[in-house]
């Protein structure tokens, strides 16, 4: 089961210590309460808030009873109590003479809101309310017993009407528009005629396009009734403008007819054939349901009445069934009194399998592995006979049950499960009339948009309408926009099929379209957005920079929470810090804790401490405690109790081994040994040019590290910048190519739910070892191609990231760090000359280069300089003779460069992702500045970027017009060529240096007209046919 996030919860009162947070009394044991579970702020999970029956419906807006986990544990007569209050009008009823009696009404005035007439003596009002009327002023209703806030006031009879028609009454006006006059939806100048509408008691009106207006407005109603005689100032309007109107309006409404008459039509056989016999199987299943919630409420009273909590222990491990807290004890037993004991699950095979009410079925217990928990889930499990141990045989209730060893067969209700949060984050552009569609798809917690743009990620239309004429505009923008379309029916599929699969059957578009998942990402929907997300929710509970701030002492990062950094430092034992980072992830639950867990040591007394912190990772959510010890020994031996609580293994074991609902150690090198900060500021004493200094400064810039972690969603307070340990990192790796393996596997040889299982047991692993901060969301499961490119992009920075780190925090001793660091890098790096014929052909290559599509921001040469990485030039001298030798660009972070100089450009390694290798796994070039810029990850806050200009052996080249993923380059070929249809200007070709050839001439079009490459792609799958000639420092200059 996917995680859910159940906004309520029903049960009865265990005890008489809940206390109802709307009236602040007790609630009585076993009383019906009602909660709002709301996330904890001491802890990675959710919390239940408690009100009594009456109250809650003052703070809880429930949707659906589908919001209700565990509604059917409750009486019938309970559960329809809640069905017919979610069903009913959320309003509460008084007569005027009630309220007056008890002097509550006289400081209102007892008019209508609607009619504004008096309101007489004895009519019954309707009160709206809302959570947030808690602002507003407070009465005690003695009589009622329960707490009423006066919002609005409506005589009964006029209520509905007040409802219904508040957002109908539209007046609608016309005239020609003026020069500065735009659309209210298309944003653009109104060309001929404006049409005005004032919406219900709105003092200003919007003005629309009239194309916009017949095509877009949401009203149907208001169209098909709309005359030129409700229109006004339309007999001002010129002669040919007059009869354009009257012809929209006579061909929008012989639409609007045509598709109620389908409708009509399609509705009256639905119900000729079926409506009947669905009535009569919905109330018989009603009435058996009933019975059989009786029938088994009477056992449970029965087993509280004449067994002892024991006593009834005992007759569940008498009948196989194992005592878990995933299930209360009284239901269980009554469960499998009345339906058999259950058989172990058929799927983990030791798996404790219970009824849930939530899921309509019977769940599993078990783990699948040390990190998953089982998913199997059924309404038809295995029972066995219900037997009676003969210590409990004399007991009087025992004796009466039947022993003839027959069972009933539990039924269910038909309906499935849908949560209010199920299309949760999704923004939907419906069809202007479907209106029902709207209404479910809000229920169901979608967001629909008044305009199709580009944040839209699925649009909801009936296929007839997709045809007509009048649709045309949003075809054309949902193409253009890649915007995939479902028909009107996605929502009932939703009632029997997972989301994904309701998208699949119910897709009506014919042009290519983004995925949800790549729109979230598009638009923002990230867990980077998430983070800097506004909305106060995400916001309460958002980290501070400083909240996990490390500061180095002793052994390992003291703990900011602890309060002792200038005291203490962490303890060590032969050279072993009592300091570990815990991780647990689970995808399903959404959870994402840590526990931190170390010793601290006075730096000059013989103090001892035990530090211990934990919540949820990358928000304020959690708490800490400090504890005080005399002696080391008594603190190690207390360091270790918890070590073993938590993670089931003993601090001194050699192999750790991964318990289910157990944490996991990620390994953190803080680089403990490396001195501390150098006592010569860096740049300060080094002989290196001025220039070169800035780009030392440039690439080894800590804060552009962080912003690029941060994109990708790590948390870095948990996983302080740099510090993962690479095999750590390396084990990463490994788990994304498992899951690649598994995405490749057809349903022949993984089914859907094994595919599932295991794409989540390595979810789970991958952020355990690398921690991602989510906020307060769930983490994303690993079930996509293009977010596996992501994280593998994020492993191969963090690799980088790291090489730049040991260099950071090398011994410098009594030199300038920045003359060390760039010792470390092994390259020799010079500026050219701007005057130098080197610079000004660059400069050229650049400026000509830059392609039209890239229209984004333009490019400004800082600096350029040679580079000439140690041992390279040998390593290219095999393949220097080679012809076909070219000047070209390849575009990387700036997190990289640090990696990319030291080590030079590197081949991904066979093991890696597929996705984003157009033509396999080597190392790509581009004739076009601007297609290789666009690499650089470049931000209007950090506008800076690095190119690379690479002296490339391309020989005999394989060209290509279509993607083709290469392993092997075929016989006598030595590159690869992605044939563009837009290339630099052969004609202005310079050859430089024995034969390299520098294409710098101005675009054109290629003689190629069919491929599905805009620019050139150079490939080679040799390290050894490159070599690296300039780095050169671009500003994006943004527009």
């Amino acid at each position: 089961m996917n995680n859910i996030e159940w906004k309520f919860k029903a049960e009865y009162a265990k005890s008489n210590r809940s206390q109802c947070r709307f009236c602040h009394s007790k609630i009585n044991c076993n009383e019906l309460r009602l909660a709002i579970m709301v996330q904890s702020t001491f802890f990675d999970g959710r919390i239940p808030t408690w009100y009594h029956y009456d109250c809650f419906w003052y703070c809880g807006k429930v949707l659906s009873e589908d919001d209700f986990p565990g509604l059917d544990n409750l009486r019938w007569d309970d559960q329809e109590k809640i069905r017919k209050r979610i069903q009913g009008e959320s309003v509460i009823l008084f007569t005027l003479s009630e309220l007056v009696v008890f002097n509550i009404f006289k400081h209102y005035t007892s008019y209508c809101l609607w009619t504004v007439f008096l309101i007489s003596s004895g009519a019954i009002l309707t009160v709206r309310m809302r959570l947030s009327s808690l602002r507003n002023q407070t009465f005690y209703c003695l009589w009622t017993n329960l707490y009423v806030f006066y919002l609005n006031l409506y005589n009964y009879e006029c209520n509905n009407e007040a409802a219904t028609k508040s957002d109908e009454m539209l007046e609608i006006s016309v005239d020609q528009p003026i020069r500065s006059s735009l659309c209210a939806l298309c944003r653009k100048k109104v060309q001929s005629v404006r049409m005005h509408v004032r919406k219900g008691n709105q003092k200003t009106r919007k003005s629309y396009d009239i194309d916009c207006f017949f095509n877009t407005y949401d009203s149907v109603q208001v169209l098909q009734n709309l005359t030129v005689d409700k229109i006004i100032d339309f007999d001002l309007l010129p002669v040919d403008c007059q009869q354009d109107i009257q012809n929209r309006l006579q061909k929008r409404k012989i639409e609007i007819d045509s598709e109620h008459e389908k409708k009509k039509r399609k509705e009256e056989e639905g119900t000729s054939n079926s409506k009947g016999k669905c009535f009569t199987t919905e109330e018989k299943e009603k009435k058996m349901l009933n019975i059989q919630c009786d029938k088994f409420w009477e056992i449970k009273d029965n087993l509280r009445n004449n067994l002892t909590k024991r006593e009834m222990e005992k007759l569940l491990l008498h009948n196989g069934q194992q005592i878990t807290r995933k299930f209360e004890i009284t239901s269980h037993l009554a469960d499998c009194i009345m339906f058999g004991p259950l058989e172990p699950c058929p799927a983990c095979e030791q798996g404790q399998l219970f009824f849930s009410s939530r899921f309509n079925s019977y769940l599993c217990g078990g783990d699948i592995s040390a990190w998953t928990k089982c998913k199997y889930s059924t309404q038809k499990p295995g029972r066995k006979k219900f037997t009676i141990p003969e210590l409990l045989s004399d007991n009087n209730y025992l004796k009466c049950l039947p022993k003839d060893g027959e069972h009933s067969e539990r039924l269910f209700s038909s309906r499935r499960p849908l949560v209010s949060n199920l299309l949760k984050g999704i923004n939907f552009f419906i069809q202007p009339d479907l209106h029902d569609v709207k209404r479910n798809i809000e229920k169901l917690g979608g967001t629909v948009v008044a305009q199709l743009t580009s944040k839209v990620m699925l649009a909801i239309f009936s296929e007839s309408s997709l045809q007509s004429e009048s649709c045309s505009n949003f075809v054309l923008k949902m193409s253009e926009k890649r915007i995939a379309c479902v028909s009107e029916s996605f929502v009932d599929q939703l009632q029997n099929i997972p989301l994904h699969d309701a998208l699949a059957k119910c897709k009506i578009n014919s042009w290519d379209a983004d995925s949800i998942e790549v729109k979230r990402d598009q638009i923002g929907y990230s867990s980077l957005e998430k983070k800097t997300s506004g909305s106060s929710k995400r916001k309460k509970f958002e980290e501070d920079s400083d909240h996990g701030k490390v500061i180095i002492k002793g052994g390992g990062a003291v703990h900011a929470c602890s309060g002792l950094h200038e005291i203490a430092h962490v303890y060590q034992q032969n050279g072993k810090p009592y300091d570990v980072v815990l991780n647990a992830v689970d995808v399903d639950s959404g959870r994402n804790s840590y526990y931190k867990l170390q010793i601290l040591k006075h730096d000059h007394l013989n103090q001892f401490w035990v530090s211990r912190a934990w919540g949820r990772i990358g928000t304020t959510i959690g708490s800490h405690l400090l504890e005080s010890f005399d002696t080391a020994l008594e603190a190690v031996e207390f360091f270790c109790e918890v070590y073993l609580e938590k993670t089931g293994n003993g601090w001194n074991s050699k192999k750790f081994v991964k318990y289910s609902n157990k944490f996991y150690p990620v390994k953190i090198d803080y680089f403990t040994k490396i001195p501390s900060p150098p006592k010569i500021k860096p740049g300060s004493k080094s002989t290196l040019p001025k220039a070169v200094k800035e780009l030392m400064k440039l690439i080894f810039n800590v804060q552009a590290f962080k912003h690029t972690m941060l994109e990708f969603s790590v948390d870095l307070n948990k996983m302080p910048l740099g510090n993962l340990a690479t095999d750590q990192i390396q084990r990463a790796f490994n788990i994304l190519s498992q899951v690649k393996k598994i995405l490749k596997m057809d349903n022949s040889q993984l089914s859907e739910m094994e595919r599932r299982i295991k794409i989540t047991d390595y979810s789970n692993q991958f952020y355990t070892l690398i921690p991602h901060n989510f906020g307060i969301e769930s983490p994303t499961l690993l079930n996509t191609e293009d977010l596996l490119k992501i994280k593998w992009d994020l492993l191969e920075n963090l690799k980088d990231i790291h090489i730049a780190y040991k260099i950071l925090h090398c011994d410098t001793g009594d030199e300038d760090p920045m003359d060390v660091h760039y010792a470390k890098l092994c390259t020799k790096i010079e500026p050219l000359s701007k005057r130098s014929a080197e610079y000004k052909r660059i400069v050229k290559y650049a400026q000509n280069t830059h392609a039209s599509t890239h229209d984004g921001y333009t490019l400004q040469i800082e600096n350029v300089f040679s580079v000439e990485r140690s041992g390279e030039l040998e390593r290219y001298a095999e393949f220097k003779k080679l012809h076909n030798r070219m000047l070209l660009w390849h575009g990387s972070r700036l997190s990289n460069f640090v990696g990319i100089i030291s080590q030079g450009l590197r081949i991904a390694p066979p093991e890696s992702l597929i996705t984003g290798h157009m033509f396999g796994k080597g190392i790509y070039f581009a004739d076009m500045v601007s297609k290789s810029a666009n690499y650089c990850n470049a931000t209007t806050e950090d506008p800076h970027g690095l190119l690379l200009l690479c002296e490339v052996a391309l020989g005999d080249m394989y060209e290509l017009t279509e993607p083709e993923f290469l392993t092997k380059l075929p016989r006598g070929k030595h590159s690869v060529k992605g044939l563009g249809m837009n290339v630099p200007n052969p004609a202005e070709v310079e050859i430089i240096d024995d034969g390299v050839m520098v294409p710098l001439g101005k675009a054109v079009q290629s003689n190629i007209r069919e491929s599905s490459l805009q620019y050139n792609e150079y490939v080679i799958y040799n390290v050894k046919q490159m070599n690296i000639k300039y780095l050169v420092k671009m500003k994006f200059q943004f527009k």
